[in-house]
């Protein structure tokens, strides 16, 4: 397959990208040198902006606090899976592998799938994964069934290989769980996806039930929550990225705000 990105992919990324870090504080300093001489204080104002969005926007206090309340879904009790009908996992992107000569899992979807690993082993319900190529090349889906399968020892039943976002992933999972007579499912991705990801798949008519995995957690407290680390950063920027998400959905109608979890 040609690596040829979606052009809803690319256009959601380059709307991101200036609203997201590295931009949001990158910009704001740029443009406070660019004013330095026309505009002193304004320029010295938007320089420091930038720099503390800079510091904020990477230390662990402030991702805990982004995804806190994004991440509204508790775990999922046994009695609770053993009423459900089928695992869906949802694709979380797919990385070149050299070592391997192959495509694996990023390290959102190697999360994804790792929990629902877990829970298939205890529950024995079916997995569905879903996932196309919004960057062109391999399907996710077909990426992590090969995990499942291979690093897993664990069949997967259904692979949706067409969807390019969340919405679709729903769309089409539905498609193949309706026809197998699947209506109860447990819906498997990181605790900040599934408050946005949940809503779609309601909207086929399925009856879901949320197991959240990946939670924002930092060992420590104190001073360390507030020194400034990559990873910190990373996760500030997937929780804002997050909540841009679920404001363009809900502007469109689809997120209705659905707080309570199925029985």
């Amino acid at each position: 397959m040609t690596a040829t990105i979606s052009p809803e992919v690319l256009v959601h990324q380059l709307f991101g990208a200036f609203l997201l870090p590295p931009l949001l504080f990158i910009l704001p300093v740029l443009l406070g040198l660019l004013l330095r001489r026309r505009a002193p204080a304004i320029a010295t104002s938007l320089v420091c902006l930038g720099l503390l969005l800079a510091y904020l926007l990477s230390i662990p206090r402030t991702a805990m606090w982004l995804n806190a309340g994004l991440e509204r879904y508790p775990v999922a009790s046994m009695a609770q899976l053993q009423q459900q009908q089928a695992i869906v996992v949802l694709g979380g992107g797919k990385k070149p592998a050299p070592e391997y000569d192959r495509n694996e899992p990023s390290a959102d979807t190697q999360t994804r799938l790792r929990y629902a690993a877990f829970l298939a082993r205890h529950t024995h319900l079916p997995l569905l994964v879903t996932g196309g190529s919004p960057y062109g090349g391999e399907p996710e889906g077909e990426v992590m069934a090969r995990t499942l399968q291979q690093d897993y020892g664990l069949p997967v039943r259904w692979v949706e290989m067409q969807s390019i976002t969340t919405l679709e992933n729903a769309r089409y999972s539905a498609l193949m769980l309706k026809q197998a007579g699947i209506s109860r499912i447990v819906l498997v991705s990181q605790g900040w996806h599934l408050r946005r990801a949940l809503p779609f798949f309601q909207a086929q008519g399925l009856h879901v039930l949320p197991a959240p995995t990946g939670f924002v957690r930092y060992d420590g407290a104190g001073l360390a929550w507030y020194l400034p680390t990559g990873r910190a950063m990373q996760e500030c920027h997937s929780a804002l990225r997050e909540w841009l998400g679920i404001f363009f959905y809900s502007v469109q109608g689809w997120l209705h705000g659905r707080t309570t979890q199925p029985d």
